[in-house]
């Protein structure tokens, strides 16, 4: 099996995940708690970062399509 690089976006939700229960549980005490919320507000951050690269990638991607179909569309009228 692949093993999950830290900072993959999967392993980065699989952690908020594990700190989301902890939070939920009754036995995490307030310090344990407000580090753990800390944890998962700059897990979030970077979640969402990665999204966003993502986002623009695909966007990139989609123009270099667009601008292809566009020269093949051409080409075919001469």
């Amino acid at each position: 099996m692949k093993k999950q690089n830290e900072n993959s976006f999967e392993s980065m939700l699989a952690r908020i995940d594990e700190i989301t229960a902890k939070l939920e549980s009754p036995e995490t005490t307030v310090d344990e708690g407000i580090k753990l919320f800390e944890e998962g507000v700059k897990l979030s951050s970077l979640c969402k970062a990665k999204l966003d690269e993502a986002g623009g990638k695909i966007t990139e991607l989609k123009g270099e399509l667009d601008n292809l179909q566009k020269s093949d569309f051409k080409a075919d009228k001469n």
